[in-house]
């Protein structure tokens, strides 16, 4: 399975659930996640942000992206691999939809 396959069901996911999954492009950090992932508030909540690296299955993250998952979860924010299409499914129920 191709990476784009888990790419396109993260994308088709959170527009089902009324949220974006905007393609991250930085010029300047590398490494970053390609994805940051906005799905709406629930209730009085707020919105859930996370960032997602998407893999083909079984792929590792290279070391520089590990460095960058790191220094964002040390910030607070969420980071995940997903490298599954039901990884996708698990992240969305993580996320609360």
């Amino acid at each position: 399975m191709l990476e784009k396959v888990i790419e396109n069901r993260l994308q088709k996911q959170a527009k089902e659930a009324g949220g974006l999954c905007l393609k991250l492009m930085p010029f300047s950090w590398v490494g970053i996640p390609d994805r940051l992932v906005i799905l709406p508030k629930k209730g009085r909540g707020r919105a859930r942000i996370a960032f997602v690296e998407t893999k083909a299955p079984g792929k590792d993250l290279k070391p520089l992206q590990a460095k960058r998952a790191a220094q964002l979860r040390a910030l607070g924010c969420l980071v995940f691999k997903i490298d599954t299409i039901m990884g996708v499914d698990r992240f969305m129920q993580v996320m609360g939809i």
